[in-house]
């Protein structure tokens, strides 16, 4: 990414959390600096095969919830408890989202930086009320860098290993 991208990065949760309100624009996390999000397969957690599945086509998913895409964006998948699992969770009643990880992978996300994407609603499709999809590549009208202080406050923890219960925040 060039020098001049990078100072085009924006910081501020606040500044999130108002895009939010306004209801025009969807929200993409990464732990990536990224200017052009492409569509990807995503999967989900098939309980029953007890594996990561396909879910839908390729898309860039996103949600118009700002927390989850920080939540995203600094609990990524790339952190693993001591089992070498990757445990956390997110989601939505349709009207606020909440969330779930151990105290282990919270510890290993305090130096992480994120990034959150802000992308036009009108150029997405709802598929549920959490998630939106767009099956084209997009350039995001903002970006914005997160840190571990941006996790919403909410973040249910659910101890794994008595390891896990152990951590001090």
């Amino acid at each position: 990414m060039s020098i001049e991208s990078l100072s085009k990065i924006e910081r501020g949760k606040e500044t999130l959390m108002n895009l939010e309100k306004e209801g025009l624009y969807v929200f993409h996390g990464s732990t990536e600096l990224i200017q052009e999000l492409e569509p990807r397969q995503a999967k989900v957690w098939n309980k029953d095969k007890k594996e990561m599945v396909a879910h839908g086509e390729p898309s860039v998913v996103a949600t118009p919830f700002a927390e989850i895409a920080i939540f995203r964006a600094i609990i990524s998948n790339k952190i693993k408890s001591n089992d070498g699992k990757h445990y956390s969770s997110f989601g939505s009643d349709g009207h606020k989202p909440f969330f779930e990880t151990t105290l282990k992978i919270l510890e290993q996300a305090k130096d992480v930086v994120g990034y959150v994407y802000v992308f036009k609603k009108e150029d997405f499709t709802k598929l549920s009320p959490m998630e939106w999809r767009s099956n084209k590549k997009l350039k995001p009208v903002r970006t914005f860098e997160v840190h571990f202080q941006d996790l919403p406050e909410n973040i249910k923890l659910e101890p794994r290993n008595s390891e896990d219960v152990s951590l001090k925040l």
